[in-house]
């Protein structure tokens, strides 16, 4: 009904390219999404529409030329675009987006993530945002825990510089063992969960893990999981449940040449951006490298690796930030939690959702409230405006909210507390007894132990199957590629 009121096309740029003809075709607004990884031959998809939205990302991957010569480029630019402003950006490497940030100046920046779990989002967003976005995923929603996992192995002698069998192998390994346990089956969807590797250095380790994980699972599992192997460009504006990070590169003598993620046109921080930004559940970082060791300090592989180690690094920064509780505020939530308590329901204080935290939050089975309470003093009333606004985003996540007035709870807290209670009964959370709780969330670090010990099972299985001297049922590739140091 919506597409034949207002008619709607959303296509590929080769498909509109075959479909509409710039000259006699005008639409009301053209919206080029994931325009960061767009070269300058998109923008004939302007001259479609009287308006314009380019939707990207200037901190990720752009286009990248292969096998073309920048000299060669250059010399057309000077032949043939004489006159036109900042031909010099017309080489192929310069994004739709980042033409129109010159083009048109004024971005509109969104800051809210919804995708990735706050310990995984909190690398990129200390590498690339400067701190400033809000991951709103509720913690306590993933189940699978932790969400950032390192995972360091030992590489093969023969391993080159841009294949790390040892690697590719522990991964391989590490989703089968994933796959048989009951924690990977299905997400908060309901669907089954979805797995991902993501490669920083080339395109051929990842074909390497492609290629095990379809040797070692059954087709309709690889289909089933939407299994994902690629570079950093090939999952941009992609997201899987699980995603494997294979840092790829292996130790020497002595630290490995400084990575700067500020140098050679911030390609090394656009990479490792996008690629620690596509999980949404889980995200696994698997090296060969002591970072101490063998990276030295600013290194970011060496951040990479750092995070894995301590994601928790992030909150406890934040911790120090955040502003100090006023007393009498903090008297007023106490006091409302004790009510709420004493008539039997479980009330949770201070529940972190994301970067944002709610005052307190009743639970009761699969549903909950949260309780915002409002003091009278200047600072309360000052922080109001901030309060509706976070308000405003979190329901829009699903959470519903009460808000109980510090004027009118002190005067007479039965009249202003009936709206709560209400409203608990309105969304059929009853009050139960402490003894009765729902039992507390298994140690997620038990799950990592399985997978981990399971996955190294696998791998000695995979080892003894391909020994030198056993028959050929095997391909010559794969004696190589799965040899176990």
């Amino acid at each position: 009904m919506a597409k034949s009121a207002v008619p709607v096309w959303i296509m590929p740029l080769s498909e509109v390219a075959e479909t509409f003809d710039p000259r006699s075709t005008r639409f009301d607004v053209v919206i080029i999404d994931e325009a960061s990884q767009c070269d300058p031959s998109a923008m004939f998809a302007l001259y479609l529409g009287r308006q314009a939205v380019i939707v990207g990302d200037d901190e990720q991957v752009t286009p990248i030329t292969v096998g073309v010569e920048a000299e060669a480029v250059m010399k057309l630019i000077h032949g043939y675009l004489d006159g036109v402003p900042r031909r010099e950006l017309y080489d192929g490497q310069t994004s739709v987006y980042e033409f129109g940030q010159w083009a048109f100046g004024k971005v509109i920046r969104l800051v809210e993530h919804f995708r990735c779990a706050s310990d995984i989002i909190a690398f990129s967003n200390n590498l690339s945002y400067r701190g400033e976005i809000k991951p709103l995923r509720e913690e306590n929603a993933v189940k699978l825990k932790p969400h950032v996992i390192p995972y360091q192995v030992k590489p093969h002698l023969f391993d080159d510089r841009d294949v790390n069998h040892a690697e590719a192998e522990a991964i391989a390994s590490l989703i089968c063992a994933a796959i048989k346990q009951p924690e990977y089956a299905v997400n908060e969807q309901g669907t089954p969960v979805t797995f991902g590797v993501v490669t920083l250095v080339g395109d051929k380790q990842a074909l390497l893990v492609d290629d095990l994980l379809r040797q070692r699972l059954p087709a309709e599992e690889y289909q089933l999981r939407q299994i994902l192997c690629g570079s950093p460009s090939h999952l941009q504006g992609d997201e899987r449940d699980v995603v494997f990070l294979s840092v790829v590169d292996t130790p020497a003598d002595g630290p490995l040449p400084l990575r700067d993620p500020d140098a050679q046109m911030r390609m090394f921080k656009r990479r490792f951006n996008v690629a620690a930004s596509r999980a949404r559940d889980q995200m696994w970082v698997v090296h060969s490298l002591d970072p101490h060791a063998d990276l030295k300090p600013g290194d970011i592989r060496r951040q990479l690796i750092e995070h894995a180690l301590d994601p928790k690094a992030w909150s406890r920064e934040l911790e120090k930030r955040r502003p100090s509780l006023d007393p009498d505020s903090e008297a007023f939530e106490g006091t409302v939690m004790r009510r709420l308590v004493e008539r039997g329901y479980q009330v949770q204080a201070q529940v972190s959702v994301g970067s944002y935290r709610i005052g307190l939050v009743v639970v009761g089975g699969n549903r909950r409230l949260a309780v915002e309470c409002d003091g009278e003093n200047i600072k309360d009333l000052e922080r109001l405006h901030e309060n509706m606004e976070r308000q405003a985003i979190l329901e829009r996540l699903g959470w519903r909210f009460v808000r109980v007035r510090g004027s009118l709870f002190f005067r007479d807290p039965d009249r202003a507390l009936a709206p709560v209670f209400r409203r608990l009964e309105e969304l059929g959370i009853q009050p139960e007894s402490a003894a009765h709780a729902e039992t507390p969330v298994q140690d997620r670090s038990k799950l990592e132990t399985r997978v981990i010990r399971q996955a190294e099972e696998i791998r000695l299985t995979w080892s003894q199957e391909l020994e030198p001297g056993t028959p050929a049922a095997r391909t010559k590739n794969e004696a190589a590629l799965l040899a176990v140091p």
